[in-house]
């Protein structure tokens, strides 16, 4: 061994020994929180994870940017009952919870095992924009069922804890309602979040049933929300002064001025500006928005072309016209009972009840054809096996937060996809807002 490199040997073995006490170990730890690494890039160097606290040490808690802790008292929706015993509802704690919390912020992305993990952007009234998962083919294989709120197949860990960043892992596995021993695919989505208020998201998935079209997923973009027991569409969102119905769904061009709108009263008759050719113009252009504008604010993701979603194989469906490849449930609401089953496992809403319930107005499909039928195409796209590969080799993009504006969110949209490449990047997002 040459000199340099011998004298460089012992000079690190040195260092080590002076390193090895037992008060230089806990100084380094207390050096490595995560509040002193703002810009590090990988995990938080810690040597014993934080313990939970409860919501109320959460509301006590100040940051400079954004933070992240794990809670033992959330339940979805400003759900005041039970969860006891399990199950039917999450294994071990089925209040526990890991919430992003910012800064001046009122939005917070909740991770909650009570709903699988599945996150969900929520308002101060408890309100939640979801975008759900890799959920399989045909719904044979999904989250929101008793097996799959279970530990095993759903989990969550914090990777960064802020205050310049948050960076937060899903992993799950999507397993069938009956019997999880053979599930249908294995999901990885990473959530990093930022002072500004935006969350960029990164996904990707494993087919577990390399064979079988239920091993496969193309649909990771369910646009739908819960809320609170005893919520009305006047509680929720803005009435059109004109039509006496409400607003719940808009979807914008990042790159042009078209825009789509959906309209429910209260009755559930469903009204729209704009039509399906306009909605499919929107679906294959370079990125767009899709926002669900709550009075408190406008919930928004955004996706396109640079963020992995390639324009010609993009479909948004309004689920309240057929004719745009959507399923025609219109503002039909689920209850959730159990509280985290949101909107599968189908449980209709009934009036009066004490539970949280769920709505869906759109849907983002990755499609070789657009879906005109869908009790017809929607079999053809999932029995797709070029597509279905196709779908599990990429890896997908979005960014989602809250504003007050609909103009400014078209302009955000623009701002991150104009980036390009840089958008499979988490710092794309850093400076926008």
């Amino acid at each position: 061994m040459p000199v340099s490199r011998r004298n460089l040997l012992m000079n690190v073995v040195a260092g080590a020994s002076l390193a090895s006490g037992v008060k230089n170990v806990q100084t380094m730890a207390a050096c490595a929180a995560p509040n002193s690494q703002a810009m590090q890039s990988g995990p938080d160097a810690l040597f014993e994870k934080p313990s939970p606290i409860t919501l109320a040490e959460l509301a006590l808690r100040n940051t400079t940017g954004v933070m992240v802790a794990e809670v033992s008292d959330y339940a979805p929706a400003h759900y005041q009952g039970g969860l006891s015993p399990s199950p039917p509802h999450a294994d071990h704690n089925p209040k526990k919870a890991i919430i992003v919390v910012w800064k001046d912020k009122p939005q917070r992305l909740v991770f909650s095992h009570e709903s699988s993990y599945d996150p969900w952007m929520e308002l101060p009234n408890g309100l939640g924009l979801c975008n759900q998962f890799f959920e399989g083919n045909f719904g044979w294989g999904e989250l929101f069922n008793n097996n799959g709120r279970k530990e095993r197949n759903s989990f969550v860990d914090i990777i960064q804890g802020g205050p310049k960043r948050v960076w937060v892992r899903w992993n799950y596995l999507c397993v069938n309602k009956d019997d999880d021993s053979q599930p249908a695919l294995r999901g990885t989505e990473d959530y990093i979040s930022y002072p500004n208020g935006l969350v960029w998201r990164r996904l990707t998935y494993v087919s577990l049933m390399p064979d079988n079209p239920n091993g496969y997923s193309w649909q990771p973009i369910d646009f739908f929300a819960g809320a609170p027991a005893g919520t009305t569409w006047k509680d929720l969102f803005t009435r059109d002064e004109q039509h006496g119905d409400y607003l719940v769904g808009t979807v914008i061009d990042a790159y042009s001025s078209k825009r789509y709108d959906v309209f429910w009263d209260n009755n559930g008759k469903p009204r729209r500006d704009g039509d399906a050719t306009l909605l499919l113009e929107i679906s294959h252009s370079r990125g767009f928005a899709i926002i669900m504008p709550f009075k408190e604010g406008f919930l928004f993701t955004i996706m396109g072309a640079s963020s992995g979603f390639p324009s010609e194989k993009s479909q948004i469906v309004d689920h309240s016209f057929n004719d745009t490849g959507g399923w025609g449930w219109g503002a039909a609401r689920w209850d959730h009972w159990p509280v985290g089953w949101l909107n599968s496992q189908t449980h209709n809403y009934k009036e009066g009840s004490q539970y949280p319930y769920s709505f869906g107005p759109f849907s983002h499909y990755i499609v070789n054809e657009p879906l005109k039928e869908p009790h017809k195409d929607y079999d053809r796209e999932a029995r797709d096996m070029e597509l279905n590969r196709w779908s599990e080799k990429h890896v997908y993009y979005t960014l989602t937060g809250m504003a007050h504006d609909v103009e400014a969110i078209r302009r955000l949209a623009k701002s991150w996809l104009d980036q390009g490449e840089n958008c499979a990047q988490s710092e794309s997002i850093a400076n926008l807002g």
